[in-house]
């Protein structure tokens, strides 16, 4: 078998193997002009009359390099023609999206040249979009993720077959060394152009290429397989932890809209590497494309989520993000939640029954009635309803939210305490403080805070009249 045959059957074990297209479909080239896409044009275009595939050649001109980009514009469209593939060129503003979006210029023209791909690819109708990359970039990769502190997520390189945005990219010639693909388009007479930045040294990537690669292949001469081969293991070992994560979301994690709820509990209960990678999980799908969270971070929340002791709190965690845990709930949401409040209701003393609804949240069944009754059902009175000697009220009555500095005067002479101490001690929920019903006399005095305590002002006994019943109705909830 013959080098070319060597490439095209490893290209077609590597497609069939991972899915990455089927005869008859669509596939846009990326296609720079240099060795690694010229090799992958060509060997595409043989694969492509064994099976009849349609093939798209798509350059993108970052105008970084003025002249040199315009000639290997062209050259890369010559090309295309004489093969008989379609041409597609970009041409995005690389230094005004840089700008715009406060990114570096290999990040901004990343993101417009896989834009560019994706757009050709909806309007062709292709199934995938191929591109060149080899082992030797995937040793920089792993290398790059490996310094800058990455998980196996980061270590496992780049994945043969990714979806984004609904469109497939592929990269068929990832067991291939650059030195096999050059040698390919040399023997085949396949020209070339060569990006005369590649020998800069100002990227980080070109560095590692240039510098530390071949230093460290002083200590291991087989390092691009080596690097290669851990990009593989983890590969395999991230998908099954994304798995994992993904079920661990459905057990412990609800969405909607305004974003996810975590049971901190079920949080706990976790293995340990799944905690930071459900942290992470649910951060992507609040993060817009190119948020970022660092392992930091990440870190802080995960402890945060777990301390007996911090259980309520609110962070800031970027780009518009933020997290709350309320005791043993977190919302994870965009933006921070407004506090909710109660709208104040005033009213008279009125005989029979009076209903107040707050929304369609609360309701609240004001009753009053004349004679004592038994003593025996008084105290079968439970949290939800409070009895007053509506005599000895100060009228009119509020029905209001707490506000700062409330106090309440406790039964049985226990003394006062301050109304957001009793809620802190009954673990409401910061978000829920506002909506639990406070109801006050004409003189501002806390009555009763509604489900919780009773205030001592009031009370029922053998010399009392009129009885007012105070009741919430969560039925009309």
């Amino acid at each position: 078998m013959n080098d070319v045959d060597g490439l095209m059957n490893g290209m077609q074990e590597e497609a069939d193997q991972y899915a990455m297209w089927a005869e008859g479909e669509t596939i846009v080239a990326a296609v720079s002009g240099g060795p690694d896409s010229m090799a992958l044009l060509h060997l595409l275009h043989k694969l492509s009359l064994k099976q009849e595939l349609r093939l798209i050649c798509a350059h993108v001109n970052h105008g970084l390099r003025p002249e040199e980009s315009a000639g290997e514009a062209e050259y890369v469209r010559a090309a295309a023609e004489r093969l008989g593939i379609p041409f597609e060129l970009g041409e995005p503003d690389v230094i005004g999206y840089k700008k715009r979006h406060g990114l570096g210029t290999q990040a901004a023209a990343r993101e417009l040249r896989y834009r560019f791909l994706i757009e050709v690819a909806r309007r062709r109708g292709a199934a995938s979009i191929a591109l060149a990359h080899h082992a030797d970039d995937q040793a920089e990769t792993v290398l790059l993720h490996l310094l800058r502190g990455s998980g196996s997520g980061g270590l496992s390189g780049m994945r043969r077959v990714r979806e984004q945005e609904g469109a497939r990219l592929v990269r068929p010639l990832l067991r291939f060394s650059k030195e096999k693909l050059v040698s390919f388009c040399d023997r085949e007479g396949i020209r070339y152009v060569v990006d005369s930045s590649n020998a800069h040294t100002d990227y980080a990537r070109n560095r590692l290429r240039l510098e530390t690669l071949p230093e460290l292949q002083t200590y291991n001469g087989r390092l691009v397989e080596a690097l290669n081969r851990l990009a593989d293991t983890l590969a395999s070992e991230d998908d099954y932890l994304r798995e994992q994560t993904d079920l661990a979301f459905g057990k412990c994690c609800s969405s909607d809209e305004r974003g996810t709820e975590l049971d901190t509990a079920a949080f706990a209960a976790l293995p340990f590497a799944l905690q930071r990678r459900l942290v992470k999980l649910i951060l992507n799908y609040l993060s817009e494309p190119g948020a970022e969270t660092d392992f930091a971070k990440v870190e802080q929340i995960r402890r945060k989520l777990l301390s007996p002791e911090d259980s309520t709190w609110t962070l800031d965690l970027g780009y518009g993000r933020t997290c709350t845990r309320e005791y043993t709930r977190a919302f994870f949401r965009l933006g921070r939640p407004e506090p909710a409040f109660l709208r104040a209701e005033t009213f008279d003393r009125q005989p029979g029954i009076r209903t107040l609804r707050f929304g369609e949240s609360l309701g609240m069944i004001f009753r009053e009635e004349q004679g004592i009754p038994d003593s025996s059902a008084l105290k079968a009175l439970d949290r939800e309803e409070a009895a007053f000697d509506a005599d000895r009220l100060d009228y009119p009555l509020t029905v209001r939210s707490r506000l700062p500095g409330d106090r309440i005067e406790l039964p049985r002479g226990a003394g006062t305490k301050k109304v957001k101490d009793l809620l802190i001690d009954e673990k409401i929920a910061p978000s829920e403080r506002g909506l639990i019903p406070v109801v006050c006399d004409a003189r501002g005095q806390v009555l009763w805070i509604a489900g919780l305590r009773r205030s001592d002002h009031a009370w029922v006994d053998a010399r009392s009249d009129k009885i007012l019943y105070i009741r919430i109705d969560r039925a009309l909830c």
